[in-house]
């Protein structure tokens, strides 16, 4: 069950459609490797805050609780943080 209120599903519609761009454009043959899932995401990341700083300033737009502006910070913190534990564990 997804909780949310507004256009709180912005949080999870954004980074899936950003995702499907980066793997038509990037992929081979429909296959995504996990750098291109997580620069996609890295990609997503400011759109969804930036939509969220706009829709919040009128009326409450989040998902589970958690404002539409912060899912942005999130899904940041979240691919940097696995894309540079995969640079540290590769060297």
């Amino acid at each position: 069950m997804i909780i949310y209120k507004g256009w709180g599903p912005l949080a999870l519609l954004t980074p899936v459609c950003t995702i499907l761009i980066g793997i038509f454009f990037f992929g081979t043959n429909g296959n995504a490797s996990l750098e291109i899932f997580l620069y996609s995401l890295l990609c997503s990341a400011p759109l969804v805050y930036i939509t969220g700083l706009r829709l919040n300033k009128k009326s409450v737009n989040d998902l589970y609780f958690i404002p539409l502006q912060y899912w942005g910070i999130a899904w940041g913190v979240i691919s940097i943080a696995i894309l540079l534990f995969r640079y540290i564990k590769t060297h």
